[in-house]
């Protein structure tokens, strides 16, 4: 195994910059899960036979990580998503920890073999954030009969995830070409 410190400048600073973009499109993934569920429980009490009760009943009662929990819950109780997407996020988020964790006996990172992690969990978020945008925008009878097509709107979030997986993307290929 080759140690940190023997590695090439240009080998170096591509691992350290992949591992950037994980550690980003990570926490902008969590925060785009965690954030609008809390959101929409904050300071709401709910009626009498309302499917919602509390933050805590409705989100945090299925697991002890509150990312895994909200996953659950959007997988579970508002089924925005799949099994494979709910997977694909938390595949994600082991990268994440593995890299975080464990960065300086990863180097160097081979980031074209993690290409099908980051499609998968380009999938997974593009479903999220057309569900938010749909409830936050698209439930909105003001907004409906504008032609919006539901099938492709995306929200801003999911704007900057992209840009960080087509980083990740431009990033495999230079590699490519130095290799």
């Amino acid at each position: 195994m080759t140690q940190a410190h023997d590695l090439p400048p240009e080998v170096l600073v591509r691992g350290l910059t992949y591992a950037g973009f994980v550690l980003v499109a990570y926490q902008l993934v969590k925060s785009m899960i965690v954030g609008p569920i809390k959101l929409f429980y904050k300071d709401t009490t709910f009626g009498q036979g309302m499917p919602f009760k509390t933050y805590d009943d409705d989100v945090r009662a299925r697991h002890t990580s509150e990312l895994h929990a909200c996953l659950l819950y959007l997988r579970d109780f508002m089924q925005a998503i799949d099994d494979a997407d709910f997977n694909a996020i938390q595949a994600l988020r082991e990268h994440r920890d593995d890299l975080a964790h464990n960065l300086v006996h990863r180097l160097p990172i081979r980031s074209e073999e993690h290409q099908l992690l980051w499609e998968r969990a380009d999938r997974a978020i593009f479903k999220l954030s057309n569900h938010r945008a749909f409830m936050e925008i698209g439930a909105d009878p003001e907004f409906q009969g504008l032609g919006i097509d539901w099938e492709t709107a995306a929200g801003g979030e999911y704007v900057l995830f992209q840009k960080a997986v087509e980083s990740v993307r431009l990033l495999n290929e230079k590699a490519g070409d130095a290799g």
